[in-house]
């Protein structure tokens, strides 16, 4: 399939698509092409942090709906996100179909179970463990793992596993030199920033000021609650749209009306669009990414970076040819309409 009259960085052309690959942009006319007359086209955007919607969780195991959930509402690639939970559940999830209509799977993010007690979050204690590169060689296909470097063996374990995956600090208690001795053992990246981990304070700068001095990657939620607008745009100053990663941080209740739920075994109240355990902790998000971009774009961040922060980003840090519409790279789209709303969805060159 060719596209034609697509404005992108507000010019028009066409792009010539063969095998889900772009394989040219031109100026030139293109046979039997899709005509968005003029519409403007962004690439597919891609959740590193994500763990459900629509009542479904990754501890399911099940990913068929949530794929089609997902790219329906722009998210053309993810990594389904487990929950510190027994190593047999996260085994089976890692072992699950995922060769799914929609989104594509590109691997999964383990959010624990090596993280700090105190920091668990809306994680469940009771499967908290010490990081061991023995025991993970069981789960297959990750792309990323979240860990709290302060915990014995972090180090050993991030020198071996960084090769093969992104090792993100987060849900952890690490002082900066200890975040600062992460990253100089390969960790790259910071698990949604601000959330589960010590503040940025001028006298102990802890892993997010080891992340800035590094130049690592920093996920942000920016659903407008879990980091608020100032701290978005400085963060945003201080990484870069090379470096700042925008993630939705979703769990089961997003898409779904306020209400109880379960995620992680644990019990979740949304109201107000806002998850909560049941003793008032925070829990993920329950916004889709392309509504936390949107949320970047009003918070004051140009719409082109924002873009790039859920896209060319998560895609760089992952190693994987996406989020960027240039020949050579695989052809998933967003067609915008109206008021910049997502008015087709294209993966591998098809519209969904």
């Amino acid at each position: 399939m060719n596209i034609q009259n697509a404005r992108i960085h507000g010019k028009l052309q066409n792009l010539r698509i063969e095998n889900g690959k772009i394989l040219e942009i031109t100026d030139k006319p293109l046979a039997a092409a899709l005509d968005v007359k003029g519409k403007r086209v962004i690439p597919g955007l891609i959740d590193v942090h994500s763990h459900g919607c629509m009542g479904l969780d990754t501890m399911d195991a099940d990913f068929e709906k949530m794929c089609l959930y997902y790219a329906r509402h722009g998210t053309t690639s993810w990594l389904p996100t487990t929950m510190t939970m027994s190593y047999e559940a996260i085994s089976r999830v890692c072992r699950a179909k995922t060769d799914f209509r929609g989104t594509h799977i590109l691997g999964f993010h383990l959010e624990g179970p090596y993280i700090s007690k105190k920091y668990k979050g809306a994680q469940n204690e009771a499967y908290i463990k010490n990081p061991s590169a023995e025991d993970f060689k069981q789960f297959e296909r990750v792309k990323m793992i979240t860990i709290a470097p302060e915990l014995p063996g972090s180090m050993a374990f991030t020198r071996e596993v960084s090769p093969h995956c992104v090792v993100s600090i987060g849900h952890t208690d690490c002082d900066y030199e200890t975040a600062m001795e992460a990253i100089e053992n390969g960790a790259s990246c910071l698990t949604h920033t601000y959330n589960a981990m010590p503040p940025f304070h001028h006298r102990a700068p802890g892993p997010i000021g080891a992340g800035f001095e590094k130049h690592i990657y920093a996920q942000v939620i920016c659903d407008g609650f879990h980091v608020l607008k100032p701290v978005v745009l400085a963060t945003y100053r201080m990484f870069g749209p090379e470096r700042m990663t925008i993630i939705s941080d979703s769990i089961r209740p997003a898409g779904l009306p306020d209400g109880h739920y379960e995620s992680g075994g644990l019990e979740v109240v949304l109201e107000g669009g806002i998850a909560r355990l049941t003793d008032g902790t925070i829990a993920g998000s329950s916004s889709t990414l392309w509504t936390c971009v949107k949320k970047a774009v009003e918070f004051g961040i140009p719409f082109d970076d924002a873009v790039r922060m859920a896209s060319a980003t998560p895609a760089e840090m992952l190693g994987v040819p996406k989020g960027k519409l240039l020949p050579g790279y695989d052809a998933d789209l967003l067609v915008l309409g109206d008021n910049d709303e997502i008015e087709t969805v294209i993966i591998d060159g098809e519209v969904l």
